[in-house]
């Protein structure tokens, strides 16, 4: 069970070998609702507290995809990953619902920078919840994300140096990559452009060392030019590798699935 005071449990299930918990993480403006995953202890679920299965174990993070029509663009997305991952390998996850722009649209250079800083911080707070498990060993932390989740993932690297390795799936080099062609935004696109280049991903790819980076993207996605791939690579370095799959831009690819796995288990197993 997790220990940390500020983690609320709201509900509990047993599923596939799994215990699933829906929990509140206190957060300063508003509480993070989030799975947390952790391998089923002996016993089961029925008590709703479970007993650390092993310490060191891996500790994950996924953080979602937007898309509004989708019944995965949400906290759900990588649930059935993480609950394999518990299963099979003793991993801890937590999977927090993400809020920007999936409960706010984006506006203006001010306003978006504000937003995309605080959901670094709040994940920054569900990697401290997640530390709080002590089935979690402090040096094996992981992070997945994918589309905005890859984005504010890329961010994360540079201001928390806990994780050792990320999985940015589909992202794009520039927050203004999506937000200018798909969201009215009332302000001149070159200063909408500079004002956030600070936080783009393309400008922290290249500091997340030592961390290790993997990038996937779909050879079908239409969203994300290929030249994205190219730019990533040249920036992050030789501590990333990229990968494309047929895929689009769910990026509903088993194969993908099985190489972040296979990177995530290679990169945290040293740890």
């Amino acid at each position: 069970m997790t220990r940390d005071a500020a983690t609320e449990v709201v509900g509990v299930e047993e599923r596939d070998g799994a215990i699933v918990r829906d929990v509140r993480i206190a957060a300063d403006d508003a509480p993070i609702e989030a799975y947390l995953v952790e391998p089923t202890p002996a016993g089961g679920a029925s008590s709703g507290v479970a007993t650390p299965v092993g310490q060191d174990g891996p500790g994950l993070l996924f953080a979602h995809w937007y898309d509004p029509q989708a019944p995965n663009g949400n906290r759900t997305e990588y649930l059935d990953e993480a609950i394999a991952w518990a299963r099979e390998r003793g991993a801890t996850a937590i999977l927090p619902q993400l809020r920007f722009p999936w409960a706010a649209d984006p506006e203006g250079s001010s306003a978006d920078a504000a937003r995309i800083r605080e959901e670094v911080t709040r994940l920054r707070r569900c990697l401290d919840a997640l530390l709080a498990d002590p089935g979690v060993g402090t040096r094996r932390i992981g992070v997945v994300g994918h589309d905005f989740g890859a984005m504010h993932a890329i961010l994360l690297a540079t201001e928390d140096r806990r994780p050792k390795a990320y999985v940015a799936v589909a992202a794009v080099p520039r927050w203004g990559d999506w937000f200018l062609p798909f969201w009215t935004i009332d302000e001149d696109r070159i200063e909408y452009l500079r004002a956030l280049r600070p936080l783009d991903p393309i400008e922290h790819a290249g500091r997340a060392a030592p961390a290790k980076l993997l990038f996937q993207f779909g050879l079908r996605d239409w969203y994300i030019a290929p030249m994205a791939s190219f730019e990533f690579r040249r920036a992050a370095g030789e501590s990333a590798a990229v990968e494309s799959y047929e895929a689009e831009h769910d990026m509903a690819s088993p194969e993908a699935r099985e190489d972040r796995t296979r990177f995530l288990e290679a990169a945290l197993a040293a740890l």
